[in-house]
């Protein structure tokens, strides 16, 4: 099934957004507060934030564009964040938060104020969820909305979101 579509800028300040706001910002709870953030979006506004592909990995949900741009693996996107010591990233930029709407603003804060005092293993065992031991690699975002308790009518509008979204796009 086809997911939603990537909004790059969206990535980027949201990345931004995030590392801004936690006093050291690891990658494995940057990708952890976005997934968390995005699960939560889906719920109350039948979209994710970004629409990055989020894939299965060890330690849980990792959004694989967003990873790329940590990396510095896109042309044209290298400053974006400084990594450091192997697993730690800061801004190279200001986040403008043009692309981000409020409710996006709304769901980041929240994710970042539930999440920032977590330590690894438990941001590890809460994002093994439902959605993330169904996958096989890429996560579903339906599954992300039902692993925190979408019901059937959320789940018919998330779809339909979908569609739209691919439509907007085609």
């Amino acid at each position: 099934m086809k997911n939603f579509n990537l909004h790059k800028e969206k990535a980027v300040n949201s990345l931004l957004f995030v590392i801004s706001r936690l006093e050291k910002a690891d990658t494995h709870k940057t990708y952890k507060i976005l997934y968390f953030a995005d699960q939560k979006h889906l719920l109350k506004y039948g979209r994710p934030i970004v629409g990055d592909t989020y894939v299965k990995m060890q330690y849980g949900p990792v959004p694989s564009f967003i990873k790329d741009i940590v990396n510095e693996e896109i042309q044209g996107l290298e400053e974006i964040v400084a990594k450091y010591n192997r697993y730690f990233i800061k801004p190279l930029r200001e986040v403008n938060l043009d692309y981000l709407s409020e409710s996006d603003i709304e769901c980041l804060t929240e994710s970042i104020n539930e999440n920032k005092n977590l330590i690894f293993d438990d941001l590890t065992d809460k994002s093994h969820d439902y959605a993330y031991n169904k996958a096989n690699w890429a996560i579903d975002y339906l599954d992300m909305a039902r692993a925190i308790g979408a019901d059937d009518k959320t789940l018919m509008y998330i779809n339909q979101q979908m569609v739209n979204d691919n439509i907007e796009l085609a």
